[in-house]
């Protein structure tokens, strides 16, 4: 595939570009940048992120925190109805406009941009429930619009928590190739900083460790107390 594109794109591309794009697109530098200031959880990457461009920016999806003041806020509606009312592309002109308002947030609050909203999203992987693929609303919190979808989803956050509790119990007991393993998922972690729209699939090559440390400390609390330890050493 590399001497493929070296030879077709005269393009020397070992790996897949991270917005798969083809050469010389665009990667809407100003759009992301804007996106990275306020999206914290699926529901931006799902009602926002994805739809544009190409479809309409619903203005009601955004949350509050996707604006600092209401000049700011009129000034993103003005900005969306460009763009709706447009060919729904982010030329360039739209995606400076888009770079111009995440500067101006990034000035206001460099902190939350830098650092806490890259936490947010990283937790948002590891502890959202994991039903994209389910007939259930993204919004799935909202439980005024569906009780039975809310109570099952909050039933999937709390065994994602017990999977991740009782691996954090198996890697406490330092089984063989603990050490490789959270170093594994440290790193992971450390790349989902980078992400500017959650998606809770990102996590899933963590979990088969996050199995067999959880069948560690299930077999320790399961074990005869005087083999304890030594369950989790032969581990």
């Amino acid at each position: 595939w590399t001497v493929r594109n070296e030879r077709v794109f005269h393009l020397f591309q070992p790996l897949a570009p991270r917005y798969a794009t083809e050469p010389g697109e665009s990667t809407h530098p100003g759009w992301i940048r804007w996106i990275r200031s306020w999206c914290t959880d699926f529901n931006c990457t799902y009602q926002v992120y994805w739809p544009v461009p190409g479809d309409v920016l619903d203005m009601t999806a955004l949350p509050p925190t996707a604006f600092d003041s209401a000049a700011q806020q009129a000034e993103t509606t003005q900005l969306a109805a460009d763009y709706n009312n447009g060919a729904r592309q982010l030329t360039d002109a739209i995606d400076a406009r888009f770079n111009h308002l995440a500067e101006e947030r990034e000035a206001g609050h460099p902190w939350r941009t830098r650092l806490w909203m890259p936490i947010a999203r990283m937790a948002d992987m590891w502890l959202r429930p994991r039903i994209e693929n389910l007939p259930i609303d993204a919004d799935w919190s909202n439980y005024a619009h569906h009780h039975a979808e809310t109570r099952f989803s909050w039933m999937y956050v709390a065994l994602n928590g017990a999977l991740l509790l009782m691996a954090l119990g198996g890697l406490l007991l330092r089984p063989r190739l603990a050490g490789a393993m959270a170093l594994y998922m440290a790193l992971r972690s450390l790349l989902l900083l980078t992400v500017e729209a959650p998606e809770a699939r990102y996590t899933l090559e963590c979990f088969p460790m996050i199995f067999v440390l959880g069948g560690v400390c299930i077999g320790s609390l399961l074990a005869p107390r005087g083999s304890q330890k030594q369950t989790g050493a032969e581990a």
